[in-house]
């Protein structure tokens, strides 16, 4: 034994010089073809091994290869993998071509698992970080969606700083839930909701009638609170098809969004600043008066009596006067209140970095945004840390911090009842009108409205400050590895809370609230947001036989989704500040607890047969306290199948690398509305005694989740080393068992069952995508895609009478109807004359259709010598229609620009022509456009020519200017074609009623890499 060990210890220096003999160290740099900068984290592995290394902030790497070693593979997302061979060298440094299509890369096939693009079975869109923020900077994450999702239909609802997006994803899959998807941050369920802070209700503008939260108030959605400057990726399942994993929760589709997180190297410091101004895109302009106008305006009637002579006579007296008063001076009030320009500030630094075993992202971001309205404005101030730690070789875990602090002022805009509304008072407003400040600083009456608009930008209050965190876990523990099989358990939790205080106050020296009965009022709401999610899954990959690899999962989710909204508001405010409902005289409170518990069980199975046969099937078992019966649990299951006709080698074409038809079907759901299942009470006063009684609506303890069931067909083609890419896919979605109020007869005693199921709709559409390289080049490098997509929707079943969905403003301004064989957003209204089709409501005749007839998308990207970026987006919406009572309203002002032109020469001028009533085509007009959506233009600083400035101290510079909203073709005769006064509610968001102007808003911008 003594003569073995002795032996082995002589030998062992021997033995390990020649096994270091036979290892040797290769290094090098992995850089951008387009733009000769290294790419940080490309995985470099020896093929065939698992001996590998990922490039530091500057794409250099160092790698101790075994002598068998013959290959490198070189392979990031984003880019074509490549490989190389090692032969003698000791330094192999390579370019990688950016991968327009993608075909490695890993997205979304279940709760816990991936799989490779070139290998999906339904048409998933991943928006990258350069796509989402590279180009411009937008205000908010949802904003920089616009255009780049096939699908998708986006749009501003309001043009205020950090205003309400609508994210509509194939169409309408609800007519009184929330057609917004659901949003998924870091594993986490986000808050998405729209709230509103009561700027409609009765006590401020009187828009609703109301007293609570309307959805007139132009609320925001609080994903304004993210950060898009955090997000590394973003993953949208457009279709029930791709999203039924998710269960009853997805029925409008889900939109997945992962955080930036560190990459093993040296750390990497990153500094943005941008600096920018916003100025309204269009104001609608004006008309200036003559005493030939007011005569016009003031129109004597037929045959009129003495005393409507004299009336008349006085009116125009009075405005000649007043006219005449002005001197020639006349105020363009709309650029007074509208035509500003807004400042835009960014300021963003990120540190990232670690080993192998730890990784970090830490950041921290403020932006700081003007309105074009004075003292209105949007702010956001946020910090994340990402960690990622390895514990030993079984053991990962993530974890994921946020937290943003916004505010947000977006004024008094919209539909008006009592004269606040500016874009309302505007339209009332003539030009001739002096309403500025006095020498005393006192605001002077308008005559023409129920405020001077001057006095409500500078003292009228809506604010709203949110805090926000969101925070996630996960871990996996890889249970076991053993030959051709394993096991792990993976584990996700995580929260997102919001708490919002917002304030609205109206002064009781305001014109609008001296003759009140109650002048003055103010609203102090606060809205409470907290969701949680915990779910664990056991995911086993095996194979069968030969070729043929397997995957099997099994798991459990649940979630809580909990809100507190309340507000307190006073009324008959004693004057003076502070501004609070504890100084007036008549109070009301209103508290809205809203509480949910969904669980889940899946099970899901993924098989591949040599990436060439791609099949999947699922299910998804879901209960929720929302449902009728909670403790019932509904089915959700999938199936799909993808078939790689090119890896089957039935033909020689080296141009060829993908040809895949595929196929998919999905069901999701949506639990009923909070409250649907119970009948209310009615609180009552008598005698000075507080109670309550039966009310007259009642609810549907039976009523269950609505559901919608997807089959979706598509055909995948890409050439010449993924240069040209082409993507097709055709679907059938159908919405089944929608909720919607029934109104009952009077006889039965009550008026209406809360939720009632009415009826399916049908969505089908066209999804087309071609995208590719045309040129690339040491010295030039072009990429473009091009997206096309419609939506036809269809009422196929219907339980009850015809009805009208959404809010609105009658049929003399066109109305959305859910009636068998037509689209719930056609347009229906005045002359009530159709007699042909008895499933028509009210025998309205029938105009045309909100949804566009088709939307396409343009990008291009151009890098010019590895140095100069130019890339643009353009977005066409084809003949959508909106219902313009803007117009209308300045038609009625006589502030119209082109009020007294004669278009037709019939002798009746546009302004009062246009005012007929007898017909609603006159409201309904085309909002389709072709808009330069985003554009920009930026210049790297070449590295010979920064280490001569700078001697290295800095890595990269860049610097650059952009802009969105740049131009837009449009006949539409409104602020803004993307316009919806009821915010993002699904049938009746295509009503304009002077919304906040959108915006044109232009960057300069600079980064720097340490």
């Amino acid at each position: 034994m003594r003569k073995v060990l002795l032996t082995a210890a002589l030998l062992a220096p021997v033995l390990l010089q020649q096994a270091a003999a036979q290892n040797r160290q290769i290094s090098g740099q992995v850089t951008d073809r387009a733009t000769g900068q290294g790419i940080p984290g490309v995985t470099v592995l020896v093929k065939g091994t698992t001996v590998g290394a990922s490039t530091n902030s500057d794409g250099s790497y160092t790698l101790d290869v075994p002598a068998t070693a013959t290959t490198l593979v070189f392979s990031s997302i984003g880019f074509q993998t490549i490989e190389r061979s090692i032969g003698t060298a000791t330094t192999i440094s390579v370019g990688l071509s950016t991968d327009s299509k993608q075909l490695g890369e890993v997205v979304i096939s279940g709760l816990a698992t991936t799989i490779k693009r070139e290998n999906l079975a339904n048409t998933v869109t991943t928006v990258s970080a350069k796509e989402l923020v590279g180009v411009t900077r937008p205000v908010t994450m949802d904003a920089a969606l616009s255009g780049k999702i096939v699908g998708a239909n986006i749009a501003q609802t309001s043009g205020a700083p950090g205003g309400g997006i609508s994210v509509q994803l194939r169409g309408l899959s609800t007519l009184t839930g929330s057609n917004q998807p659901l949003y998924i941050i870091d594993g986490v369920y986000a808050i998405s909701a729209e709230v509103g802070n009561g700027a409609g209700s009765a006590a401020f503008t009187g828009a609703s009638g109301g007293a609570g939260r309307t959805n007139q108030d132009n609320g925001t959605n609080r994903l304004s609170d993210l950060n898009p400057s955090d997000i590394e990726s973003i993953t949208v399942l457009k279709g029930s098809s791709a999203a039924a994993i998710y269960g009853q929760r997805a029925n409008a589709g889900v939109i997945i969004i992962k955080t930036k997180r560190g990459q093993a190297g040296q750390t990497r410091v990153s500094f943005t600043q941008d600096i920018g101004f916003a100025k309204a895109w269009n104001l609608l302009g004006k008309e200036d008066w003559t005493n030939d106008k007011i005569d016009t305006f003031f129109p004597l009637p037929a045959n009129p009596t003495a005393a409507q002579t004299a009336s008349v006579t006085a009116n125009r007296n009075r405005e000649k006067a007043a006219l005449a008063a002005a001197n020639g001076q006349f105020i363009d009030y709309e650029k007074e209140i509208f035509g500003n320009t807004g400042f835009i500030r960014n300021t963003s630094l990120s540190v990232s970095g670690g080993s192998e075993k730890t990784k970090f992202y830490v950041s921290g971001t403020t932006t700081d945004e003007e309105g074009i309205v004075k003292r209105t404005g949007f702010s956001r101030h946020s910090i994340r840390a990402n960690v990622d730690q390895k514990l030993g070789d079984k053991i990962d875990l993530s974890l994921s911090s946020g937290y943003n602090r916004s505010q947000n002022r977006r004024g008094f805009t919209g539909n008006d009842n009592v004269g606040v509304s500016l874009g309302y008072t505007l339209a009332y407003l003539p030009s001739y009108a002096q309403l500025q400040r006095d020498d005393l600083g006192n605001f002077p009456n308008n005559p023409y409205g129920g405020d001077n608009p001057l006095a409500i930008v500078e003292r009228a209050v809506n604010e709203e400050t949110t805090n926000r965190t969101n925070q996630a876990a996960t871990g996996t523990w890889r249970i076991f590895t053993k030959g051709t099989s394993s096991l792990r358990l993976s584990a996700q939790g995580g929260i997102d809370f919001s708490s919002s205080d917002a304030t609205l106050a109206l002064p009781a020296d305001l014109q609008s609230q001296r003759n009140l009965p109650n002048p003055g009022a103010v609203r102090i709401a606060k809205n409470q947001f907290f969701n949680s999610n915990l779910q664990a899954f056991l995911i086993y990959d095996w194979t069968l036989g030969e070729g043929i690899n397997l995957t099997s999962q099994v798991g459990s989710v649940r979630l809580g989704l909990n809100s507190n909204l309340s507000y307190s508001q006073g009324q008959n405010l004693a004057p003076g500040t502070p501004l609070s409902p504890n100084r007036s005289s008549l109070v009301t409170q209103q508290v809205l607890l809203q509480s949910e518990q969904d669980i889940g069980h899946v099970a899901q199975q993924e098989v591949n047969y040599r990436d060439r046969i791609i099949g999947t099937v699922g299910v998804r078992f879901d209960k929720s306290s929302r449902n009728g019966d909670p403790n019932k649990y509904y089915t959700f299951p999938r199936a799909s199948l993808a078939v790689n006709i090119g890896n089957f080698g039935l033909f020689d074409l080296p141009a060829l690398n993908l040809l895949k038809v595929r196929a998919a079907y999905g069901e999701t759901g949506a639990p009923a509305f909070f409250g649907a299942t119970f009948s209310p009470l009615t609180n009552v006063s008598t005698g000075g005694r507080v109670g309550f009684l039966p009310s007259t609506v009642v609810g549907n303890p039976n009523i269950g989740p609505e559901r919608a069931t997807e089959l979706e067909f598509g055909l995948d083609v890409s050439l010449f080393q993924s240069r040209l890419n082409f993507e097709a896919t055709a679907y059938n979605k159908v919405a089944k068992d929608l909720i919607n109020t029934f109104v009952l007869a009077p006889s039965t005693g009550v008026t209406s069952i809360q939720a009632f199921p009415v009826g399916d709709l049908q969505n089908r559409g066209i999804e087309l995508s071609l995208g590719g390289v045309p040129v690339r080049s040491d010295n030039f490098t072009w990429n473009t895609t091009t997206l096309f997509w419609f939506n036809r929707s269809e009422v196929t079943r219907i339980t009850v009478p015809a009805f009208a969905t959404g809010a609105g403003f009658g049929s003399s301004f066109g109305r959305n109807v859910f009636a068998l064989g037509e689209s719930p957003t056609r347009w229906y209204g005045n002359p009530a004359s159709r007699t042909d089709n008895p499933n028509t409501f009210s025998n309205l005749t029938r105009f045309q259709e909100a949804q566009p007839k088709f939307n396409m998308s343009f990008t291009n990207s151009f890098t010019i010598a590895k140095a100069l970026e130019v890339s643009f987006l353009l977005a066409w919406r084809k003949d959508s229609y909106v219902s313009n009572l803007s117009e209308l309203l300045k038609d009625e002002g006589g502030t119209t620009e082109d009020w007294s032109q004669d278009d037709d020469g019939d002798g009746v001028v546009n302004g009062q022509q246009r005012q007929d009533f007898s017909s609603a085509q006159q409201f309904i007009q085309n909002s389709g456009f072709v808009r330069l959506r985003e554009a920009g233009i930026y210049y790297t600083l070449p590295a010979t020519l920064r280490a001569s400035l700078l001697n290295d101290a800095v890595r990269n510079i860049r610097v650059g200017v952009s802009g969105n909203n740049l131009l837009t073709f449009t006949d539409y005769r409104g602020y803004d074609p993307e316009v919806s006064l009821f915010g993002a509610q699904s049938s009746a968001a295509a009503v304009d009623v002077t919304s906040f102007p959108n915006t044109r808003r232009i960057f300069f911008h600079l980064n720097l890499d340490f």
